[in-house]
C-alpha cells in the first residue's frame, strides 16, 4: 500500500489498540525505507474526525459543564482529548502534504508517536477513575482548524503547531502552577511535566516547517501572526500568561512574543 494511503487508514480508525498497532508498524517499516511515495497523489478532504466514531461531539461553545463529582473524570477525559486530537494532527500533516523532505515525514510521524505516549498516560489514569475515552463529550476545535488549513502547508504550520500547540505550552504550565496544590489532582504533575516538555519540540518542528514553507512561498516569517488572524480574528484574546522561556526554545523570536503580549494587554 501507498503511504499515504496507509497514513490515511490509521488517521481515520478510532478502535484504540488497532490505530496504535498499525503506527506503530508504519513507524517501523517508514525508518527503513519500505514505503514508495506516489507524487501524483491526491489527498482527500478531512470530513469527520475519526473520534466521532467513538464520543459524542460539539462546537467548543458548546461544550457543557459537568457535575462536580465527575470533575477529575472531566479534566482527564479532556486532556486526553487533546492528546488523541494531537495524534490525528500529525498524522494528518504526513497524509496531506507531498512532495516534502523525508524528514518532513519523520518529523510528524515522530510527533505522532510522541501523543500516542502522553495519551496513553493520561487515558491509564482516566481508566483508573473508572472511566473511557469517549464517555464525555468533546469538542470540534482542533479539527475544525486542520480543516481550515487543509490546502496550505504555511497555514497549517502556522495555526496549529505554531498557534494551538504553544497556546498549550501556556495552558499546561498555567494548569502545572493550578493542581501543584490539589490533592485530588497533583498526582498527575509529573505526567505533565512530561508532556510539556516533549511539546516543546513538537512546536519547534512547526517553527521549523513554518519557516520552511515561509521560504518556498517568498513570505516573510513576520507575517505568522496575520496569517493566524487571517483565521481566528480573536485568537489573541487571552490574558493567559505566556510561557515564555520555552516559547523562545521552541523557535518563538522575542518581538513576536511582545506582539502577542502588547495584544492581551489591549483586550
Amino acid at each position: 500500500m501507498n503511504f499515504f494511503d496507509e497514513v490515511w487508514e490509521i488517521l481515520n480508525e478510532s478502535r484504540l489498540e488497532i490505530k496504535f498497532f498499525k503506527f506503530e508498524q508504519l513507524f517501523f517499516k517508514f525508518k527503513n525505507d519500505e514505503y514508495e511515495f506516489n507524487v501524483n497523489f491526491i489527498p482527500k478532504s478531512l470530513t469527520t474526525p475519526s473520534y466521532a466514531k467513538i464520543c459524542d461531539v460539539c462546537e467548543m461553545k458548546d461544550l457543557k459543564k459537568h457535575s462536580q463529582n465527575k470533575a477529575l473524570a472531566t479534566f482527564l477525559h479532556s486532556i486526553a482529548h487533546i492528546e488523541y486530537s494531537a495524534i490525528d494532527i500529525a498524522l494528518d500533516a504526513c497524509y496531506r502534504f507531498l512532495n516534502l523532505p523525508k524528514e518532513f515525514y519523520f518529523d510528524w510521524l515522530e510527533v505522532a508517536d510522541d501523543e500516542i505516549k502522553h495519551f496513553k498516560m493520561i487515558n491509564e489514569k482516566l481508566e483508573n477513575a473508572g472511566y473511557n475515552y469517549g464517555d464525555f463529550t468533546v469538542h470540534n476545535g482542533l479539527f475544525i482548524a486542520m480543516q481550515k488549513t487543509e490546502n496550505s502547508l504555511l497555514d497549517r504550520m502556522a495555526v496549529l503547531p505554531r498557534f494551538m500547540e504553544a497556546n498549550g505550552l501556556d495552558a499546561n504550565l498555567f494548569m502545572m502552577k493550578k493542581i501543584a496544590n490539589d490533592k485530588q489532582k497533583n498526582y498527575l504533575l509529573d505526567i505533565l511535566k512530561t508532556i510539556h516538555d516533549e511539546e516543546i519540540g513538537h512546536v519547534k518542528k512547526g517553527d521549523k516547517w513554518f519557516k520552511f514553507a515561509c521560504k518556498e512561498q517568498g513570505v516573510d516569517p513576520k507575517e505568522w501572526m496575520n496569517i493566524v488572524l487571517k483565521h481566528y480574528p480573536k485568537a489573541f484574546h487571552t490574558k493567559r500568561e505566556l510561557d515564555v522561556k520555552h516559547r523562545l526554545m521552541a523557535g518563538f523570536d522575542q518581538s513576536e512574543l511582545d506582539k502577542i503580549i502588547d495584544l492581551q494587554e489591549k483586550q
